[in-house]
């Protein structure tokens, strides 16, 4: 749940798959501890690299890079995925578990089967859970397979992951403000009759429920994912072809909604032409949906593909980096069949190591997947469907400078235009006239529950972003990362769910060869629910403050203790309206290699 998020932050900080950065076992366990998790989406306004391949990689700043978009939304766990890096610790096995308040518990367990130079099989299991009130449960299995040849690598995949969570939010009456849990308890009567509102129609049309078919919508819900892959790609730093195929199989199945089984291929490759190099990337998607229940009273969408291009031309440079290509997208039978956009991108190291300055034109057309989506909000209708999206210009200007060996800072400035861009709002009902059951009071003619909905509305979005970060290597690394939001909206009254202002303040200090400290800080301004019509139908939501403190001591080479404390200042905020996050919490644990 969304509230569990700090404790995905804890949890996953605390957790986050190992990435041996040092040189002992003891520090491979603490420095994964860190509570800079920018997997979570708390804010994403680093510079992303451009990779000539067909996967990215983090950034680094030295590479061909634009700004990434700012991410609104903090989840709670991470949905179940099979991610494709690899990660060991120097002995190559651990496990590591932890349990705090709230019933608050983690299990991770990595285990190299096949550990030679040339051919790996990892084994990887992980759960993340809180069984308080809010409850929510993430577990994830995977294997992970590469054989390494003299100029390819042949890798392959394969993984499973069950999450399971409880609709613990709040609904509320007309005013926004009422809140109520039992729809059976209201002066209408469980006979009364209520219109779906605001339904985006595939194959279904509106419903009518009664309060006691409401009140017996299910309480909890699973979803289970599966992944898998098989791919080839040239050795990095092949300074010739570049290459790499892959096909995966991904399924989503959620219980009481529809199921998505998705087949993407990917294929991309460049090659030398001159001192540059030519490229193509090209991937098709094909979607499929059903569903146990009949067609008429959930929304089932026909199958439909996308394929999409992405031709380029490269230029490499001492002093300066540029790319000149073009996007096209085509879907076929939803949204619209062509959708193109630029791939312009330039960066020019005007004083080499200290000062950089970057900019282009980006677009692009995003597949909205169910799987996608309920990793957003895990909360919303059972059935919905979300649409594409898509960006036909995005340009980015920005400036990287580095004053000090030890300080780098980085601003920037993009603007985008999106077609049907998403914004969730709580589903909501509208008391039928012709019902047999008389309207009990004015505030029950509009019913806003805990599941969401979303509405659709052309967007222009001027984001001002800005980056710092110090670091003195294997003793203190401090972040900080803020952004302004800007939206303009044409089809409904505001940016629903939205801030204007983010900011994420890290700091990870080793104090000694054992003990690892770290502190996080993260804000994020006031967003506006929609619970009605016009201004009366908005509802400030309150800011998202959050502190978290953390450190792990390792006692032995093998052994490692952790503690860690999330939303220290007890702020019970809500991720969205009716969902409150879990207050002061904790965790204690201990990661053990072998």
């Amino acid at each position: 749940m969304k509230t569990t998020k700090y404790i995905v932050a804890a949890l996953m900080s605390v957790a986050l798959w190992t990435n041996a950065q040092t040189l002992d076992q003891n520090v491979t366990v603490e420095r994964e501890f860190k509570p800079v998790i920018q997997d979570a989406g708390k804010i994403s306004s680093v510079p992303q690299v451009m990779e000539l391949n067909v996967q990215k990689s983090p950034a680094e700043y030295t590479d061909f890079n634009f700004p990434m978009a700012v991410g609104q939304n903090i989840h709670t766990l991470p949905a179940a995925e099979l991610l494709h890096q690899r990660r060991r610790t120097p002995s190559g096995s651990f496990v590591r578990l932890g349990l705090g308040s709230e019933l608050n518990n983690m299990l991770e367990f990595a285990l190299p089967i096949i550990n030679k130079p040339k051919t790996k099989l990892d084994l990887k299991v992980d759960h993340l859970a809180t069984f308080g009130s809010k409850k929510h449960s993430v577990s994830n299995a995977a294997l992970m397979f590469d054989q390494y040849f003299s100029k390819f690598d042949l890798y392959a995949g394969v993984g499973a992951g069950r999450e399971s969570f409880n609709y613990y939010g709040n609904n509320f009456l007309a005013d926004g403000n009422t809140e109520f849990s039992d729809f059976t308890k209201l002066l209408t009567g469980s006979a009364a009759a209520y219109d779906e509102l605001n339904l985006v129609r595939v194959n279904r049309t509106a419903q009518l429920f009664t309060l006691d078919k409401l009140s017996k919508a299910p309480e909890n819900d699973v979803f289970w994912r599966l992944n898998s892959y098989v791919g080839v790609r040239s050795l990095p730093g092949e300074e010739k072809l570049r290459y790499q195929a892959e096909v995966q199989y991904k399924a989503f199945d959620a219980r009481n909604g529809l199921t998505e089984n998705i087949i993407q291929t990917r294929a991309g490759f460049n090659n030398q032409n001159g001192k540059n190099r030519m490229g193509l990337d090209i991937e098709m998607s094909n979607m499929m949906y059903k569903s146990d229940v009949i067609a008429a009273v959930i929304n089932v969408w026909n199958s439909y593909s996308v394929f999409s291009m992405n031709p380029y031309y490269s230029i490499e440079r001492e002093r300066f980096d540029m790319r000149l290509g073009v996007k096209s997208s085509f879907s076929f039978v939803h949204g619209k069949p062509f959708n193109p956009s630029p791939d312009i991108n330039l960066e020019w190291r005007a004083i080499p190591k200290f000062l950089a300055v970057y900019g282009g034109v980006g677009g692009g057309y995003e597949v909205n997947t169910m799987d996608d989506m309920f990793r957003e909000n895990r909360w919303l209708y059972s059935d919905l469907r979300i649409k594409d999206t898509y960006t036909p210009v995005n340009p980015y200007v920005g400036l990287k400078v580095k004053p000090i060996y030890n300080l780098l800072l980085d601003a920037y400035l993009s603007y985008s235009y999106i077609d049907n861009q998403y914004f969730f709002v709580n589903k909501d009902y509208k008391y039928d006239m012709a019902s047999s059951t008389a309207l009990g009071r004015p505030a029950e003619n509009i019913l806003f529950t805990n599941r969401f909905n979303v509405l659709y509305s052309s967007a222009s979005h001027t984001k001002v972003g800005v980056r710092a970060n110090y670091n003195i290597r294997n003793f203190i690394n401090v972040q900080l990362k803020g952004a302004y939001n800007g939206w303009q909206v044409y089809e409904t009254l505001m940016a629903w769910n939205k801030p204007k202002w983010e900011a994420d303040l890290s700091t990870d200090l080793r104090l000694s060869r054992n003990l690892n400290v770290s502190a996080n800080v993260f804000y994020e301004g006031k967003r506006y629910a929609k619970l009605g019509e016009g201004v009366a139908g908005m509802h400030v939501m309150n800011p998202k403050v959050d502190i978290n403190l953390a450190a792990s001591y390792s006692y032995l080479n093998w052994f490692t203790m952790f503690a860690k404390v999330n939303n220290l200042i007890n702020n019970k905020y809500e991720e969205y309206y009716g969902y409150q996050v879990q207050g002061l919490n904790f965790m204690v644990g201990a990661a053990f290699s072998f």
